[in-house]
């Protein structure tokens, strides 16, 4: 990866996240269960991150896993939660680290978003560190957005995902462009939802 030539301060127990869902594609082949705990113990010091990146990667774009914003939507609100209390310092709860993740759900992120992962990891690096060290403010927006994902909201499961994608990228990746983007995109959802909110409320009221 990019980021670990230039930063040799990098964890070296740190490995890619593309890296990181084919090792968990093959432990879950293998009859072993996958569970979050599991995940974050091979993805080294980026955990909250790391975490929030699976849940909110299969919402991010149309894949076949139905109602994956009311599913994925409550685990991320509780690491959000506890990123936003704690910090990217804090340890998960156990009963976080016990949520096991489906091999279906692994499967396909690898299939749908393997190539744009490892093209985004081999441009991003550690930068803009005002944006990628704001780990409680990331988690504010995060939750935020994950309560939109929960919401029977038509058509608005992707764009919260994208932007909790961003953001939790930026965070692996300490890449604070990332990040920025991903807090921009937040801003702009719900600036949408509230135009379109109020145009409804003017219909209502006509």
């Amino acid at each position: 990866m990019l980021h670990e030539q230039l930063d040799p301060k990098s964890d070296t127990n740190e490995i890619s996240f593309a890296a990181l869902l084919e090792s968990l594609s093959n432990q879950a082949r293998a009859g072993t269960e996958v569970t979050l705990g599991s995940a974050l113990d091979q993805a080294g010091a980026r955990m909250h991150g790391v975490a929030i990146l699976l849940f909110a990667l299969p919402d991010s774009i149309p894949l076949p896993i139905p109602s994956a914003g009311a599913i994925l939507g409550v685990p991320l609100m509780i690491i959000s939660a506890h990123l936003a209390l704690y910090g990217e310092r804090g340890s998960l709860p156990r009963r976080a680290r016990r949520i096991r993740l489906p091999l279906r759900m692994i499967e396909t992120m690898i299939r749908f978003l393997a190539v744009p992962l490892r093209w985004a990891e081999s441009r991003s690096y550690e930068r803009l560190p005002i944006f990628a060290k704001r780990e409680r403010l990331v988690g504010v927006v995060c939750l935020l957005m994950s309560l939109l994902l929960v919401m029977p909201i038509p058509l608005m499961n992707a764009p919260p995902a994208i932007a909790i994608a961003c953001m939790s990228w930026g965070l692996v990746q300490r890449d604070g462009v990332f990040v920025g983007i991903g807090i921009a995109v937040s801003i702009g959802v719900l600036v949408s939802i509230l135009i379109f909110a109020d145009l409804i409320l003017n219909a209502l009221t006509a």
